[in-house]
């Protein structure tokens, strides 16, 4: 294997790693075999230009090779987002992936605490009183018993560790943001990812399939969210095994959502936040917090076949709200405490 200065030589000239060299790169990294200043180094001239497919997917097959896996025996989904957008907005995919969890599809949420934000999916979850700090034996039990689990990043990406002091101080989004989300510890093969930033989005999409991920909705709203909005249309691409990627938008007002404000769906920190997701759960939220739960929800319930349609999965979201069966599954959920 190179040394880490040997690569970062090339990333300082500017030139693209070939897949073992980004796959190399990454190894050394998780192996803790580089200096803090160099990989500081190295983020700032790697986040000067577009990454090359081939760096993305020698940095992903590293990272993925180094994860804690979850082992399942049926099909799960993952709504979670890279996070980033600067909205301000409570935790949607948090909420989404218990409503659609509600409706029999076993999910497996990956997430973190708050980087960017006040307040991360792990530390709503918390708020919520849902066990967040699961080890691979206890994920499993979780998942298999009450169809959720949530895997806190942290435990089953321990190797990420030795990064976490050099992207502190380089303070800017590295690919570590755009790989994290995407490597589902147990390897979810149904997927609800929001992207702050489009630009590598067909990459990730491609990098999903030969994954073995079965369909993927990467999703960004006209008014920057990394979910899909209830205020604006939401840009789509969709990636299938065996199909085309396709382009499409979800535009709210075709859903009967009208004239409501992006204001409405702002969070704070974990307790705000988890109150807004139970005022959902109970129908006590205001219409734009229901609708933007029922419309991303409705995403995962489509992308994994719950729903034959977006619109028929918006008609089981809403249902799975007003009785109450979503207000139940976090009840279960919260019992988990072993």
């Amino acid at each position: 294997m190179p040394k880490f200065n040997d690569l970062l030589n090339l990333i300082v000239q500017g030139m693209p790693l070939t897949y073992q060299q980004a796959l190399d790169f990454q190894n050394l990294i998780l192996n803790n075999n580089f200096q803090e200043v160099d990989l500081v180094s190295a983020f700032g001239y790697l986040e000067s230009r577009p990454l090359t497919y081939e760096e993305l997917k020698g940095f992903y097959d590293s990272s993925k090779k180094a994860m804690v896996k979850v082992e399942t025996e049926f099909k799960t989904l993952d709504t979670c987002g890279t996070g980033g957008d600067q909205s301000g907005s409570f935790n949607i995919s948090t909420v989404a992936a218990i409503i659609a969890s509600a409706d029999g599809v076993p999910v497996a949420k990956h997430g973190n605490r708050a980087a960017s934000s006040k307040c991360g999916s792990a530390d709503v979850l918390e708020a919520l009183g849902v066990n967040i700090d699961l080890d691979k034996d206890r994920a499993e039990a979780c998942l298999k018993k009450y169809g959720f689990v949530f895997l806190m990043a942290k435990n089953f990406h321990p190797a990420f560790r030795f990064a976490a002091p050099a992207r502190k101080i380089y303070g800017k989004r590295t690919y570590f943001n755009l790989l994290g989300p995407l490597l589902n510890p147990a390897s979810a093969e149904y997927r609800v990812h929001g992207f702050a930033d489009t630009s590598q989005v067909e990459n990730l999409g491609k990098l999903l399939m030969e994954s073995g991920v079965k369909r993927a909705w990467l999703v960004h709203s006209e008014d920057g969210l990394d979910e899909i909005s209830p205020c604006l249309p939401t840009k789509v691409r969709e990636f299938a095994q065996g199909e085309e990627p396709k382009i499409f938008e979800i535009n709210p007002e075709r859903y009967g959502y009208k004239n409501l404000q992006l204001s409405e769906i702002k969070g704070g920190d974990a307790k705000i936040n988890a109150k807004i997701i139970e005022n959902i759960l109970n129908n006590e939220a205001n219409q734009s917090q229901t609708a933007v739960a029922v419309l991303n929800a409705a995403a995962g319930l489509a992308v994994f076949g719950k729903a034959e349609s977006f619109e028929q999965g918006i008609e089981i979201a809403k249902q799975t709200l007003a009785s109450g069966k979503a207000l139940e599954k976090l009840g279960e959920i919260r019992t988990y405490a072993p």
